[in-house]
């Protein structure tokens, strides 16, 4: 999702038939939430009435077999104060579960209506066991508006690639940050032994280096084949790569590179991933690779332009969620992604694999709009938004089959379903849809906290999953967690959700959203 300062898939001025229809959605007649550089203050319109099916909050309703874990609006046992607008990362570490939080449209930052400025910025959240209480673990402090990445790495070497006396595991929590004269670019680590953060400072430039957009949404750690060293990875921006080294000597225990390892890119990255032996990374249309050395090198290896010839809206980012499955043609690796490409995405899965001239050969597996609009009983699904984060893989206590988990959030026609943050023509459906794939390629939909009723809180999507990492939980209990705010005022709107592994994986009759 793009920063603050960006409108989520804006519509162009060109009319079309495709904009008319979506305009509900992006324009303003509903209030919407955008950081004003001036007083970044919330703008609002008036919204027109809607169906009894529109729903703002919706109620606290729990479907059975369900636990609604974290609930914002809250405060933990110091008195700090458990909120957010979103969930962006659900992680375990060490035996217990982080949540990362954001406050973008959430009117308790000073930015969209708050009153105090040390308040209503990015937090950690930590849960120690099952039915225990959360608190926080880190205020990452003003100016910080969402935790970006919150993720669990392990060095086994230094920056030499000399081996370790013992793996060091750390949690790391990122974001960037936008000042009068200069933005910076921040690596949070976790003193596990003391509860601390350290901060770490990744990158730090003049305002606007990189067209207002460094946002930091993936993180990697490779060992590089040539030099055996494991290095970090992280995107920020356009400016590309990142990458850094161990080094316990230093704030944030992670030494990093003065410059953009991949150089500047178009489109901000939204994933890095490891498949086979190779790390590569997506940015709007294209995906690059880089090859290992002590003067690494990147290069595009596969891209979508052919299919998509018209430019990527920043706020959908073009391929989201780059993920490695096993490949179904022989041995490796392949690379599954959704395609996100602005107004009319129709969520479309594509897998790419490996070919004989070290390029891919791309498969496109499934629709989630066609997907979506079976499901729905034949309504028409205008839009999808897919894969936040990552294709989440979880072994299915029934199959023993590796699947996937997608999550993602859909715009539909009309009210006959709940709709949330639209018009009288519709809005997104006010569920968390979930699309599991499964060894073969094939795909079928689960919605957390079952069917979606007015009853039942407001969902949009499932961001981040995470298996439990309580001993007690024996790997099967899974956890979701998102909210999006796609502009529209959303304060304590975060959640987490989770059940038993075996129950949500378990199939159900197709079209059971009718």
């Amino acid at each position: 999702m793009a920063g603050a300062t960006v409108n989520r898939c804006k519509i162009a001025r060109a009319a079309s038939s495709v904009v008319v229809a979506l305009s509900f959605l992006f324009c303003a007649h509903v209030p919407v939430c955008t950081a004003d550089p001036g007083n970044l203050r919330v703008k609002t319109s008036v919204a027109p009435a809607m169906s009894a099916r529109a729903v703002v909050r919706g109620g606290n309703g729990v479907e059975p077999g369900w636990q609604r874990v974290y609930q914002a609006g809250q405060t933990d046992p110091d008195g700090h104060y458990l909120g957010g607008s979103n969930i962006i990362h659900v992680v375990g570490h060490k035996g217990k579960l982080y949540a990362g939080n954001s406050y973008w449209c959430d009117s308790r930052n000073v930015r969209y209506g708050g009153t105090d400025p040390k308040t209503g910025w990015a937090q950690v959240l930590r849960l120690d066991q099952p039915g225990g209480k959360w608190v926080v673990d880190l205020e990452l402090g003003p100016k910080h508006l969402r935790t970006e990445i919150l993720k669990s790495v392990t060095f086994r070497t230094d920056g030499a690639g000399r081996r370790l006396k013992k793996p060091v595991n750390l949690l790391v929590a990122g974001t960037h940050t936008a000042f009068p004269d200069h933005i910076e670019v921040s690596l949070f680590a976790r003193d596990d032994a003391t509860g601390k953060w350290t901060r770490g400072v990744v990158y730090s430039g003049p305002n606007g280096v990189a067209k207002g957009e460094l946002s930091t949404r993936a993180l990697c750690v490779h060992r590089d084949k040539a030099t055996g060293v494991d290095r970090i990875f992280m995107t920020i921006g356009t400016l590309g790569i990142f990458s850094g080294v161990y080094d316990a000597a230093v704030h944030g225990n992670i030494k990093w590179g003065g410059k953009s390892e991949s150089g500047p890119v178009e489109m901000r990255p939204l994933a890095i991933v490891e498949a086979g032996s190779n790390l590569y990374f997506s940015a709007g249309r294209q995906i690059y690779r880089r090859a290992d050395g002590k003067e690494p090198t990147w290069k595009v290896v596969h891209d979508l332009s052919d299919a998509y010839p018209d430019p990527v809206t920043v706020g959908c980012g073009g391929i989201r969620g780059l993920s490695a499955v096993p490949n179904p043609k022989g041995k490796g690796e392949s690379l599954i992604f959704a395609m996100s490409e602005g107004v009319g995405s129709r969520g479309n899965i594509y897998r790419l694999d490996p070919a004989a001239d070290g390029g891919f050969t791309r498969v496109k597996e499934v629709s989630l709009a066609d997907l979506m609009s079976n499901y729905l009983g034949g309504n028409p699904v205008n839009f999808i938004l897919a894969a936040y984060n990552d294709c989440y893989p979880v072994i299915d206590p029934a199959t023993k089959e590796t699947v996937h988990l997608v999550g993602f959030e859909s715009t539909i026609s009309g009210h006959k379903y709940p709709t949330w943050g639209g018009g009288p023509r519709g809005g997104f459906y006010a569920g968390s849809m979930v699309a599991i794939r499964d060894a073969q390629g094939h795909y079928r939909l689960k919605e957390v906290n079952g069917k979606i009723t007015p009853t039942k809180p407001v969902l949009v999507n499932t961001y981040s999953f995470a298996l439990s990492p309580f001993e007690a939980d024996k790997g099967q209990v899974l956890y979701f967690a998102g909210h999006d705010q796609n502009n529209r005022p959303s304060h304590d709107m975060a959640w987490i959700f989770s059940t038993r592994l075996k129950s949500f994986l378990k199939a159900e009759p197709e079209n059971a959203g009718k």
